[in-house]
C-alpha cells in the first residue's frame, strides 16, 4: 500500500536551506534542483499573498 505525503512550507524552507548549504559545499551541478526548490517556495508565497488579497477584497465588500 502507497503512503502519501503531503509536503508542507515547511518541508520546502528546509530543502531549500539544506540545498544551499550542498551547492557551496559541492558545487553548481546541484543548482536545478535548488532552482526547483525555489520556483516552489516562491509560487507557495506568491499563491498566499493572492489568496490574502482576496480575502481582504472580500472582507471589504462586506
Amino acid at each position: 500500500m502507497k503512503k502519501e505525503f503531503t509536503v508542507t512550507d515547511e518541508n520546502i524552507e528546509k530543502a531549500y536551506i539544506i540545498m544551499a548549504q550542498i551547492i557551496q559545499k559541492y558545487g553548481d551541478k546541484y543548482l536545478p534542483i535548488f532552482k526547483r526548490i525555489h520556483e516552489e517556495r516562491e509560487a507557495r508565497k506568491a499563491n498566499q499573498d493572492l489568496k490574502n488579497i482576496a480575502l481582504q477584497v472580500a472582507s471589504n465588500m462586506q
